[in-house]
């Protein structure tokens, strides 16, 4: 009597602590990079030219505000897996279409969108509660059905996808005649 309160206590437990590590959200984590962009790109409004000179808003007009987003899917786990997302022929198509010296004023923010992601914690909290608590039943009473679902519950808690929305703005500039001279 006194092993199945226990075990009914202790399965209560396991669940209370399934539900808190399985996280407050699920979200992307996405380093964003443009290292082959052919022109000075600044997240100020100042940048360097070819020649190694400072070139402020004196020395350029504007030519055209931009901004486009985009979604990158990754793994939201315990584990660190590594994303990243090189944005430089994106930026170099837009400085040419434009017929652009540089950008300026480079924003770019990165979101996890709970729209994307909201079902998603919930299957990553289901999973994770069944981990802990079939791990648990597999152990204090070894089946094959308990340690297969503690194992597939693990995994897929281990694994599971998010989204992230990448939003990314600037301007285009060219520099001025009169700069140049």
């Amino acid at each position: 009597m006194k092993t199945n309160s226990f075990k009914t206590f202790s399965l209560g437990v396991l669940l209370i602590v399934g539900l808190l590590i399985s996280g407050c959200s699920v979200g992307a984590k996405i380093a964003v990079s443009a290292y082959d962009v052919q022109h000075p790109v600044s997240q100020t409004g100042s940048f360097y030219d070819s020649q190694n000179l400072l070139k402020t808003e004196a020395d350029y007009e504007p030519v055209k505000d931009f901004n486009f987003t985009f979604t990158k899917w990754d793994v939201s786990s315990i584990i660190e897996i590594k994303n990243s997302e090189d944005i430089s022929n994106r930026l170099n198509k837009i400085i040419e279409k434009h017929d652009g010296d540089a950008i300026v004023n480079l924003r770019i923010s990165v979101h996890n969108p709970a729209g994307k992601n909201g079902l998603l914690w919930f299957s990553k909290t289901l999973t994770t509660t069944a981990s802990v608590l079939f791990t648990f039943l597999a152990i204090s009473d070894p089946q094959p059905e308990f340690t297969a679902i503690a194992v597939s519950s693990t995994g897929i808690a281990l694994f599971t996808p998010a989204a992230a929305d990448i939003k990314v703005a600037g301007t285009v500039v060219r520099i001025s005649d009169s700069a140049t001279d």
